[in-house]
């Protein structure tokens, strides 16, 4: 019988909703698995990677874009080659909605039997790995925060001044990008290095971006004044960003990030300590099991 270690993130956004485990359970038991379950410590899934993943056939992680952040980097620096599922019960699940997996996990669930391991691109930054995301300035205030519920609740004017709120409330911090071809010093209140055109789960705030292009896409927004940050949002929400004047926009297979002025940043979602990084485009690294077309 094949084996399957499911890591699960519980306190993650959907995951409220009953049933989630016992059906990932009896989909797993249909298709031939023994299931082993483990949740998530304060301190990530590195450990449970390390002491569990071993010897199975596959590995779920069922949580948000930092759960599988998590489940991501501990299989590579284990030098595990497990295919990963994911089922996603975050709040913006980016990594999922991209590669064609079911935004409700009960359908990404029912899938499961369905999907193939598909080589992926991610993103290698000196002694670590983000799936699809690093971000520095609050960027989970300006985007996250300022997320589809409010546009559908009260409408898509109600969510251009959120956000425009949200960017004005910015810190501003200096930033040096370097990549092979280009070098960029500039004030800045956002940075956004992306594998993926969604962001923050706007589906298409890097809309130049492929999943598998083997490029980094390189955001940079410079302070903004009201009129501007109106103008930068409605962009956004367009999918047309990299238009406004605001905006650097590059791309490069790696990079240098400097900056000063900053305490902390955001990988896949969560939150870590700032530090100067070399990153680039790891190709294929993660197999991940994605629907069959």
């Amino acid at each position: 019988m094949k084996q399957a270690l499911v890591v699960i993130n519980r306190k993650s956004g959907q995951f409220k909703r009953r049933g989630i485990e016992s059906a990932l359970i009896h989909q797993l038991n249909g298709t031939g698995y023994e299931v082993m379950i483990k949740q998530t410590p304060e301190s990530g899934a590195g450990g449970i990677i390390s002491a569990h993943a071993a010897n199975k056939d596959l590995v779920i992680a069922v949580g948000g874009d930092g759960t599988i952040s998590e489940v991501m980097d501990a299989v590579l620096k284990e030098g595990l080659e497990i295919p990963i599922a994911v089922i996603p019960t975050g709040t913006v699940n980016d990594l999922a909605r991209v590669h064609g997996i079911p935004l409700d996990a009960k359908k990404a669930i029912r899938i499961l039997g369905a999907s193939t391991p598909v080589p992926i691109d991610i993103i290698r930054m000196d002694d670590r790995h983000a799936s699809y995301l690093i971000a520095l300035g609050a960027f989970m205030t300006a985007f996250a925060e300022v997320d589809a519920r409010i546009k559908h609740k009260t409408g898509r004017l109600a969510y251009l001044f959120a956000g425009i709120k949200m960017l004005l409330r910015l810190k501003k911090y200096s930033v040096t990008i370097k990549t092979r071809d280009t070098e960029v010093q500039s004030a800045s209140v956002l940075t956004i290095i992306s594998k993926l055109r969604s962001v923050g789960s706007l589906g298409r705030l890097i809309k130049e971006a492929e999943a598998e292009d083997g490029l980094l896409h390189i955001i940079n927004i410079e302070p903004v004044n009201v009129f501007e940050a109106l103008h930068l949002v409605f962009l956004a929400v367009k999918g047309n960003l990299t238009d406004h004047e605001k905006v650097t926009y590059l791309t490069a297979g790696e990079a240098r990030i400097r900056a000063a002025g900053l305490s902390h940043m955001n990988i896949d979602g969560d939150v870590h300590d700032y530090r100067d990084m070399d990153i680039s485009v790891a190709r294929g690294a993660v197999s991940l099991m994605k629907p069959r077309k």
